[in-house]
């Protein structure tokens, strides 16, 4: 074989190489476009349905009676995945043990440090608040997270309170007319004040604890504050 055939062989193998590696990227490409879309598409019938029973046992964004001995002040943000892991796996025994029994109240506080995302979740969590439909929308909304940029969009925060047989009509007006900002600012301002600096942010009885901790500490804390009650 001569030196030119050989050289010209070898350049139709790199161009070969080459269409071949810029199909398989463009099939790549083509398939994580898919992906997106799916996930950016959240349609009301991929909704995770909670309970849409109110807590006996709950006042507007507490749980708990106000003569409990200990306060838990939470201040969590809805998009947050460390805030998730607290209101799904965490606050329900924290219920169970300790606020059904009177020992604990909860309150729960927007703490969004202005992040669109977050604080529009968070003006619609108040409007349900409103028609006193928070904590089953609470739950919808950390019970819904997908961790896309439209996971709180309009319409599925809308499709929320459908879900929940909240008023869509009131529920609508209240979050596009901004009904709900005051109380969402108001929170934002307590934050600040409480130097919180990351969600889940928690205080039992005043003293502070950052991050998404577990039961069994919790449950330690509390317990260590009413042996001193």
């Amino acid at each position: 074989m001569s030196k030119r055939v050989k050289t010209r062989m070898q350049q139709k193998n790199k161009i070969r190489n080459r269409r071949f590696i810029i199909a398989v990227v463009g099939v790549i490409a083509v398939i994580a476009s898919v992906l997106v879309i799916r996930q950016s598409n959240e349609s009301a019938e991929d909704i995770i349905v909670v309970n849409k029973d109110v807590p006996s046992y709950a006042d507007n964004r507490a749980l708990g009676s106000i003569e409990a001995p200990i306060l838990i002040q939470d201040f969590s943000n809805f998009p947050c995945p460390h805030c998730r892991s607290l209101a799904m796996d965490t606050l329900p025994l924290i219920k169970d043990l300790f606020i059904e029994s009177g020992l604990v109240r909860y309150e729960y506080h927007y703490a969004t440090f202005d992040q669109s995302v977050g604080r529009f979740a968070a003006e619609a969590a108040e409007c349900a608040n409103q028609q006193q439909m928070f904590w089953p929308y609470h739950d919808m909304l950390f019970a819904n997270q997908i961790g896309t940029k439209d996971q709180f969009s309009e319409e599925r925060l809308l499709d929320f309170a459908k879900e929940l047989d909240i008023d869509l009509a009131q529920f609508r007006t209240c979050l596009l007319e901004g009904e709900s900002t005051e109380a969402v600012e108001k929170d934002a301002v307590l934050a600040l004040e409480m130097g919180v600096r990351a969600t889940p942010t928690l205080f039992i009885n005043g003293e502070m604890f950052e991050g998404a901790q577990s039961f069994e500490m919790y449950k330690e804390i509390i317990e260590s504050n009413l042996e001193k009650k």
